[in-house]
């Protein structure tokens, strides 16, 4: 590898990294598509090497998250064991429908939920508002929906855990995100063993991007938890509105292929 391709890879994923602090999410709907057109992996490699780099985007920004207190770590738990149970049986479904038609409604979707971020303003709400029995099975509810939508669309949680967290759960956007990190610790490397072991992580690639998302992610978590609250919900809506314009515009011919053999993203 040469230096230039090191200084390439660092500034992938400083700016994977740098997203999935802002946002709360891994950080693949940023590295995605650069691994595929800039250093032109195939899609099934994008997806296992950005999974491999997500834990060097999640841990770092959790950090930040959690010691400003905005990380519910018991919601994020069950989140993510539910959400782990599933994913599976989302992907098999996916695996049964046309590739180009899930794209497309995963971009409708996400353009639902940014319009809903957009018009009005989710009311924070605290966790003594809800029993503890209401809260545990909202969770469970949350995380098995998430892990759902994540197998059959073919993405990470994070672009579906975060509105979640915010419309169902009532949390702020910032506790929401750190959250979504923490549950995005546990779903990232279980992500990358998978794929690894179809051989579609790209080994030679993985400590540039992980050393620059690293760099990135808990500089953007900083400055997340210091925007106002209302600024940061529409920014992150419109990560939202982009990322389904590009999952739109992605469907096509090769996207139906890569969709009929799902893996999951990082985003």
């Amino acid at each position: 590898m040469t230096g230039r391709d090191r200084l390439a890879g660092l500034a992938a994923g400083f700016t994977a990294g740098f997203a999935g602090g802002l946002f709360g999410v891994g950080g693949g709907a940023v590295l995605i598509p650069i691994l595929t057109r800039r250093f032109g992996l195939s899609q099934h490699q994008a997806h296992g090497t950005s999974l491999a780099v997500l834990g060097a985007t999640a841990l770092p920004g959790v950090v930040v998250y959690a010691l400003l207190g905005r990380v519910e770590w018991a919601t994020a738990l069950i989140v993510l064991i539910a959400s782990v149970l599933t994913a599976g049986i989302g992907a098999r479904l996916a695996s049964r429908l046309s590739g180009n038609a899930l794209r497309r409604a995963f971009a409708v979707f996400l353009v639902a939920v940014a319009i809903r971020l957009l018009w009005k303003l989710p009311a924070v709400r605290h966790a003594g508002d809800l029993t503890d029995v209401s809260r545990i099975a909202i969770d469970l509810g949350t995380g098995a929906v998430t892990g759902l939508f994540s197998g059959f669309m073919g993405v990470g949680g994070g672009v579906i855990a975060v509105p979640a967290f915010v419309l169902i759960l009532g949390m702020s956007q910032q506790v929401a995100q750190g959250t979504s990190l923490a549950v995005v610790l546990g779903t990232g490397p279980a992500g990358a063993i998978a794929h690894a072991r179809r051989g579609n992580v790209v080994g030679r690639w993985v400590p540039t991007l992980a050393i620059g998302a690293a760099l990135g992610s808990p500089l953007a978590s900083w400055i997340a938890n210091r925007l106002p609250q209302v600024l940061l919900v529409r920014m992150f809506a419109v990560f939202l509105i982009a990322n389904a314009v590009h999952t739109w515009f992605r469907s096509g011919p090769a996207g139906s292929r890569v969709a009929g053999k799902p893996g999951p993203a990082a985003a």
